[in-house]
């Protein structure tokens, strides 16, 4: 394997290698499922195995124990969505027994999971199945399963999204370390009360960009007499894809000429110098000195939240706290909106994280269990079977008392757990915001008429993600604060065109930094 034989090159050779691998060329090399299956790869050896003859795999029969790790939705398997959908798997499987590793229970943070990953694979007993907190270390420590067979193996997998296909590869395009289980994507949402208040139409689902500037220079018309701010949807993370198709985009990086590409993101450039023009006009709440925004709006300080602002954005992992705000205790009337047809030359999309689960490269010596464990990895993530389940506890925990240890009304978010990496249309017909809930039940308010919107659907499950699976890339972006870039067009009087280069430079040497001292 390449990640054993390259701890025995020179130092030279292995920077080079690392400079071409970790930042970004597995985007140029096969995606999955693209070219067909591997001619020289042997699907036997790992799927439908059944040494015994009898017509059925070895792993539906033989007694197997899997160890699951993650730390997502509480520490009590009983009150666990995600557990509770293992024992749906269990139960269709009854020779597999699924137990969760206590270690990995509690809420710890990813630098402190991954360190306990690697402790546990030293003493050779790292989890079957793993949250991969850190994808690319993960992958570089040797943690990971190669899913490579699996997943060409199963028609399923066909539908996964191409992004999430790419961000599923290793940055050296080796292997496929580890399957989402959810994209977590932010979306533009509207105040559709003040638009109506204000005599301003409200925007149909199939806007433009177009249609959304227009939108914003209406309420800029009433902000100079008004607390009513125009808003805006956060284009600073993925502009530079939005706007002008840069590869991925994500912060400014092209993953294809493996650079920061700020300077030939022009479009993005205009957005920042709009911002800029924009905050000294007055028409963001969050540039107006304290003073002026307190005579202004008093003493609030929530701009969406308090009504004040026509455009905003949300995130899917928030949005059963964020709606029950709104909605409820604020008596906010909003919408979600897909993303707006992106201006020519840029291509629509919204931007999201992914959440991944991997298995243990230990499994690469019990082929059986090793596809139990991808079976259960299926369920979890991408499977039809294994959403439907998933979805299917909706109905058994709501409508239940006020004080029963967990209810749907209480934690839908936990339940939906973001959005699926299926593309299939027939799957996503079944998905709980897609279905909408009973108008006379307390989730009624989640029922968004654009989650039913297909080209939404296929926004939320094809997101511009953030590259985990890059560790020089993923690393070197703690050092960039993009709102820094606006507020030097802003505060400066500089045009994006006068620093743009700049940026690239002090970003791609702090790539070069990172690549020197990586240590794999």
């Amino acid at each position: 394997m390449m990640k054993k034989e390259i701890l025995f090159l020179p130092t030279l050779l292995v920077l080079l290698l690392l400079l071409s691998a970790c930042t970004g060329e597995s985007s140029t090399k096969e995606t999955i499922n693209e070219e067909g299956t591997d001619a020289s790869l042997d699907l036997s050896e790992y799927v439908g195995i059944d040494e015994n003859e009898s017509g059925t795999p070895d792993w539906q029969e033989e007694e197997i124990e899997l160890v699951y790790a993650s730390k997502f939705y509480g520490e009590n398997d009983e009150t666990n969505p995600i557990f509770l959908n293992i024992q749906k798997f269990m139960e269709k499987y009854p020779n597999i027994t699924v137990v969760r590793d206590r270690q990995f229970a509690a809420d710890e943070e990813d630098f402190t999971q991954m360190e306990m990953l690697t402790a546990r694979a030293n003493e050779r007993n790292l989890p079957d199945i793993f949250y991969s907190p850190l994808a690319a270390e993960a992958y570089d420590r040797e943690l990971t399963l190669d899913l490579t067979p699996y997943i060409e193996a199963d028609p399923e997998a066909e539908w996964i999204s191409e992004n999430a296909k790419r961000v599923m590869k290793t940055y050296d395009g080796e292997e496929i370390y580890g399957i989402p289980w959810m994209s977590v994507g932010q979306f533009p949402a509207i105040n559709t009360r003040l638009l109506r208040e204000n005599n301003i139409q409200v925007p149909t689902y199939d806007w433009t960009y177009q249609d959304y500037e227009d939108l914003r220079s209406e309420v800029a018309k009433l902000t100079p007499d008004n607390p009513i701010f125009p808003g805006i949807i956060e284009f600073q993370d993925h502009g530079a894809h939005y706007f002008d198709s840069i590869p991925n985009g994500w912060l400014g990086y092209n993953i294809e000429s493996q650079t920061w590409d700020f300077t030939n993101s022009k479009r993005y450039g205009e957005w920042f110098e709009q911002v800029a023009r924009e905050g000294i006009e007055g028409l963001h709440f969050y540039d107006l000195p304290e003073a002026e925004r307190i005579e202004k709006v008093g003493n609030l300080g929530w701009a969406w939240g308090d009504g004040l602002e026509a455009v905003s954005n949300m995130w899917m992992f928030a949005l059963s706290g964020d709606v029950g705000e709104l909605v409820v205790n604020r008596e906010m009337e909003i919408d979600i909106y897909p993303m707006p047809e992106a201006p020519e030359g840029g291509s629509t999309s919204i931007r999201a994280y992914y959440d991944t689960l991997s298995i243990s490269s230990a499994l690469e010596d019990d082929p059986v269990k090793a596809e139990a464990a991808f079976q259960l990895l299926k369920w979890l993530t991408y499977g039809e079977e294994g959403l439907k389940s998933k979805w299917s506890l909706i109905d058994e925990y709501s409508g239940l008392p006020e004080d029963a240890p967990l209810r749907v009304e209480d934690r839908l978010m936990d339940f939906v757990q973001g959005w699926p990496i299926t593309t299939n249309p027939e799957v996503l017909e079944n998905h709980p915001l897609v279905q909408g809930f009973p108008e006379d039940s307390e989730l009624a308010i989640f029922n968004f008429e654009a989650f039913k919107n297909p080209e939404f659907q296929q926004q939320l499950a094809n997101p511009i993600s953030y590259p985990r699976q890059m560790p020089a890339v993923s690393n070197v972006f703690s050092n960039l604060d993009i709102w820094e870039l606006r507020n030097q067009i802003r505060d400066e009087g500089v045009r994006y065109s006068d620093i743009a280069s700049e940026w690239d430079t002090m970003m791609n040497e702090n790539l070069e930094d990172y690549l020197r001292q990586y240590n794999r």
